[in-house]
């Protein structure tokens, strides 16, 4: 078998067998290639196509091979029992299920009246391509934090072995995902913020910038901009000494249960500078060149589960170099803003961009359709049995049982939501990657 340098191999381990002979020496592998290569994103509205390779060294007996594909939401989080002197401690978990949706690419279809026939696939390399149309619905951005919260789109291979026998499977593998969100039209707009100390007016601070939403990924490069930041001491013989500046990404996950809600965040710094700051006598207007990086920057959103924003904080040193005791105050100012896909100038240049739906209110799934399309069928099948409008036909008997023909078969869009709970006792220590047991708030609300 020979792929083209731009796919993408999806699979790198051997094939998994649920119940392995004892006698079995030689390993089968399944792959997925993705026609578009290791850079590809998923979006809405976009056709995805690939294939799945089958290397067999030894004759195979199967009744079908699947790829699937869904797409789910993840929390958990680590808490200490509830219970009595327990020193215990308990995982939860939440695991939201968008869609799962799968498409036989080789084989008999199953069918809920009669056994699936199996046949034989000889030892070598064998291809079977698939294409996928994403509905033109926005789900949330794929998202790997805080610690025990994902957002994931993943993709799947399996082989149906013979009449309810155990199957093999491939290993799981993800794609990113990214929405697609128009920014509003830019608008400059001020942030103005008094600083404290001690209940005391320390200084006011305000920041211009151009635009309140920002969209770095529409060109591949990073978005650049001004920001004019004025600071005005309020007290006396107060003067700026330093100011430093970061974009920082904020994750913050929650899970509902029985005894309130549990919370976990993560902040990641995506850039920082200082700036010089000359002589002054506590009023300071400092000209800033930003940068917001395509890297480490999606969208923001909220999930079920999952929050992700940004803000730019801006750290502030202060003294009062003629008091007695020379004293020195550090502030934040945290200015808040909004990272979208694309300008608002793109609103009418991309096809059917207006009428992209949100998941929340959408029912409609990936569906796979004919590899050997270019387009799926967008037709509706009509319907099972001809039907006839002539009243002048002599009525006829209806069809013997056995001679009902076979209705096509029809692939269903609707997506179907489904949600999967578990919780567990674990001892102290264990599962470190959740790190350490959370607080849970006396708050039973679903809304953040």
């Amino acid at each position: 078998m020979s792929s083209s340098t731009s796919s993408l191999r999806l699979s790198q381990n051997s094939l998994i067998s649920l119940t392995p002979s004892l006698n079995e020496k030689k390993s089968s592998e399944l792959t997925i290639d993705i026609d578009e290569g290791k850079h590809m994103i998923l979006r809405p509205n976009r056709i995805v196509r690939g294939t799945v390779n089958l290397n067999t060294s030894a004759h195979i007996y199967a009744s079908r091979i699947r790829i699937k594909f869904r797409g789910e939401e993840t929390a958990s989080v680590k808490v200490r029992d509830s219970g009595l002197e327990s020193k215990l401690e308990r995982i939860e978990q939440v695991k939201i299920v968008y869609f799962e949706v799968d498409s036989i690419i080789w084989g008999t279809r199953s069918s809920a009246y009669t056994m699936s026939t199996w046949d034989v696939l000889e030892p070598g390399q064998h291809r079977f391509p698939f294409a996928m149309k994403f509905p033109n619905v926005n789900f949330p951005p794929s998202a790997e934090d805080p610690a025990g919260f994902s957002i994931r789109y993943i993709w799947s291979a399996h082989l149906d072995a013979p009449s309810a026998h155990p199957g093999l499977r491939s290993t799981e593998y993800t794609i990113p995902y990214r929405p697609i969100i128009c920014a509003p039209p830019p608008a400059e707009w001020s942030y103005c913020e008094t600083l404290y100390s001690k209940k005391s007016p320390l200084a006011q601070v305000k920041a211009n910038l151009p635009q309140q939403i920002f969209s770095p990924e529409k060109r591949g490069i990073d978005e650049e901009f001004d920001v004019l930041l004025q600071i005005e001491s309020v007290a006396r013989d107060t003067v700026v000494t330093g100011v430093s500046y970061a974009l920082k990404k904020h994750h913050q996950g929650r899970v509902l249960l029985q005894t309130g809600t549990a919370h976990m965040s993560h902040t990641r710094h995506i850039m920082e500078s200082k700036l010089a700051i000359l002589t002054n006598g506590g009023s300071v207007r400092i000209p800033i060149h930003f940068h917001i990086p395509t890297r480490l920057v999606s969208p923001s959103f909220t999930s079920r589960h999952l929050r992700v924003y940004y803000d730019i904080v801006f750290t502030i040193q202060f003294e009062q170099p003629s008091s007695i005791f020379k004293t020195s105050q550090t502030a934040d100012v945290s200015v808040p803003i909004g990272i979208a896909n694309l300008p608002n100038d793109y609103l009418l240049q991309i096809q059917d961009l207006t009428a992209v739906q949100s998941y929340n209110q959408s029912k409609e799934a990936p569906f796979f359709f004919d590899p050997s399309l270019n387009e799926p069928l967008s037709q509706a099948y009509d319907s099972y049995y001809p039907q006839t409008n002539n009243p002048t036909s002599p009525p006829s008997p209806p069809p013997s049982y056995f001679n009902l023909p076979e209705p096509p078969y029809l692939p269903s869009r609707e997506r179907i939501e489904r949600c999967v709970q578990t919780s567990r006792l674990i001892k102290p220590g264990f599962s470190a990657e959740l790190g350490d047991p959370v607080a849970v708030t006396n708050v039973m609300d679903e809304d953040w």
